[in-house]
């Protein structure tokens, strides 16, 4: 573990958060991209602020065995394997002497792609300690479904490319790590069994916090690019405490409705529940509290989503630690013509 700064007055804790990024530059897609200043400024920030940096696999490992970690504990990770990740980012976090994963989609690295890392490179920051990890084969949209396909024929397809993938990966770096990030952030619950029966942990991109009671399934990154590069929202997020939720139903986040609602229960935890906020597209979500002494509350809305993911997020100030917040969000990918519930 690479102990960053002092500990805070909190001292030990089943939460973390991970970061996610794709580029470190000012030349790439902005929606995607941290300037190299911004992403510096962000590790000073771990640096200075009692952050403890450790690397995703031992973080992984000491949720799933309930080991208490340091408060505020970061894993960073990329997804995609674009160039000024190499360029960028690696030279920096080496200076810093923070470990970090990237997640590789493999055919743009076996086909030698502009943009994209070079299997050379790869090699180079895995034998420097970096984790490369599994972001499929052509990066797909792993709820569509393709034309002729049933449902177990869409698995087959699916769980094939994830295990090309994982070959890949292992004959290039010697890295066998069995964790895979979705594409794009989507899942399905069938998707989820698949990768459950590989024994594999996957991590999504909605936002949130992890902990012991996560969703090894989906697990939560913070992204950060575009509209959130801001320095203060960065400070803001990596501090988050993990909601424990018992219910999430629907468990899917496929929906064909455009204001769908959904019954959370929190569990109890340092906070309020008369202090639980919910909000979608920055307006507060409709709660209408089941059994607020038990958590259980339903949320819903009358804005309509039109876009094929959204998301509905909710917080709770931590009692006893001004300015932190327990975080979750529930993530929706829309079913749209050649996708599915």
């Amino acid at each position: 573990m690479t102990t960053v700064g002092l500990i805070s007055p909190l001292q030990a804790a089943e939460h973390a958060t991970i970061t996610l990024y794709h580029h470190i530059s000012e030349t790439t897609p902005a929606s995607t991209s941290v300037p190299p200043a911004k992403f510096r400024e962000q590790l000073e920030h771990l640096r200075q602020g009692g952050f403890h940096v450790i690397a995703l696999p031992e973080l992984v490992q000491a949720l799933q065995e309930r080991r208490e970690l340091p408060d505020k504990t970061v894993a960073i990770t990329f997804d995609d394997g674009y160039i000024s990740i190499y360029d960028t980012a690696f030279p920096m976090l080496e200076e810093f002497g923070f470990p970090f994963t990237v997640f590789i989609n493999t055919q743009p690295h076996n086909d030698q792609m502009r943009g994209y890392m070079s299997w050379e490179q790869i090699s180079e920051m895995s034998d420097a300690g970096v984790t490369i990890a599994n972001h499929m084969e052509n990066h797909p949209h792993m709820v569509d479904v393709l034309a002729g396909e049933d449902e177990a024929a869409r698995i087959e397809r699916l769980r094939a490319e994830l295990l090309r993938s994982q070959a890949r990966i292992l004959e290039k770096t010697g890295q066998d790590h069995q964790f895979m990030a979705y594409p794009y952030g989507e899942y399905d619950v069938p998707v989820k069994h698949m990768v459950e029966e590989l024994g594999m942990v996957a991590f999504g991109q909605q936002s949130g916090a992890v902990g012991f009671d996560s969703d090894f399934l989906a697990l939560p990154r913070f992204p950060f690019g575009g509209s959130f590069t801001d320095f203060n929202d960065f400070k803001q997020k990596v501090q988050t405490l993990a909601f424990h939720l018992t219910q999430v139903d629907p468990e899917t986040p496929m929906t064909a409705e455009t204001n769908p609602s959904v019954t959370l229960q929190f569990a109890q935890g340092n906070f309020n529940f008369r202090q639980v906020g919910c909000y979608a597209g920055g307006q507060p979500l409709q709660m209408e509290w089941l059994d607020q002494e038990n958590g259980l509350v339903r949320l819903s809305t009358e804005q309509n989503f039109t876009t094929r993911r959204f998301r509905y997020l909710c917080t709770a100030p931590v009692r006893e630690a001004p300015g932190r917040f327990y975080w979750y969000s529930k993530d929706w990918t829309r079913t749209l013509p050649g996708n599915q519930d």
